[in-house]
């Protein structure tokens, strides 16, 4: 049986901590030309829970490449945990696999829990007896609103800047790095560069703007001080960015709870009118986020 009162921090001793970046079954899909978007997948286990936390876009490839892994935990598992809070994209092939992965655990006489996912189509397939093996737990529900708000100042911000990229980053308190939870338009490798920005690191703009927690707007990539002669210089010009513009979501009462940024393919000197819209779009979401 799960038991949440169990489900304490990673650190709890006896825990033994594996981190792929990616599966050995992700190698043929970046082979094949096919693969646009980086899962990252992590495994914490102990005897009594089993919890796999899964990062980036569970779509139909990563669905396949993570269902033969999950199928040979849920047999061996009591308790199997999956952790969605960290997953910016959850398509019909992900809830799929939450299902089958479900019905597996069950069988083997084990349970599943589903965290971080507050998604509709998973609480119906709970609340219809679908997945009986299910218990999502609401604690993450703050977070899943988070998400849709920020996901939807993304969308506006695209709008705004007439930019064909972007990303999301939520903040995590504990490490102090921004994480990316959506993106639009960008590949590997600068999906895997930016995974994880730290704020006291350098050649990020997203970075920048949340140590000051203002706006930051580069107009040429290739003469900021802030990418000039850093990796994120290289990486930014193989994904054809040339302007960026990031600008920082804050609650008001003054906490940031993460980035949202636009990219153009061209240099940009960003118009006082778009400077505005922008940081109105993520004004409203500081005041929509809990």
């Amino acid at each position: 049986m799960c038991d949440a009162a169990n489900a304490g921090p990673d650190h709890a001793a006896g825990l033994r901590t594996e981190t792929w970046a990616a599966f050995a079954g992700l190698a043929k899909f970046w082979d094949d030309g096919g693969w646009d978007s980086m899962v990252e997948v992590s495994i914490t286990a102990q005897p009594e829970r089993t919890v796999v936390r899964v990062a980036g876009q569970l779509d139909h490839r990563a669905a396949l490449a993570l269902r033969r892994q999950l199928w040979r935990l849920a047999d061996r598992a009591d308790c199997l945990v999956l952790d969605l809070g960290r997953v910016s994209f959850l398509g019909f092939a992900g809830v799929a696999l939450v299902e089958d992965v479900a019905e597996q655990t069950r069988s083997s006489g084990g349970e599943l829990e589903v965290w971080g996912a507050d998604d509709p189509r998973l609480r119906e397939l709970h609340l219809n007896g679908a997945l009986r093996a299910l218990r999502i737990n609401q604690a993450s529900g703050e977070q899943g609103r988070n998400g849709m708000v920020l996901r939807e100042a993304l969308t506006a911000a695209l709008r705004v800047a007439g930019a064909p990229m972007g990303n999301v980053q939520f903040l995590d308190p504990a490490s102090g790095s921004l994480h990316i939870t959506a993106q639009r338009g960008f590949r590997h490798p600068f999906l895997s560069h930016f995974q994880r920005v730290e704020l006291t690191g350098h050649g990020s703009s997203c970075g920048a703007a949340a140590q000051r927690q203002s706006s930051v707007f580069v107009p040429d990539v290739r003469t900021s001080p802030l990418f000039t002669g850093t990796a994120a210089e290289s990486v930014l010009e193989d994904a054809g960015v040339h302007a960026v513009a990031s600008l920082p979501v804050v609650t008001p009462a003054g906490r940031l709870v993460g980035m949202v940024s636009t990219h153009r393919a061209e240099p940009t000197e960003w118009a006082p009118d778009v400077r505005h819209e922008l940081e109105y779009v993520v004004r409203t979401a500081g005041q929509l986020t809990r």
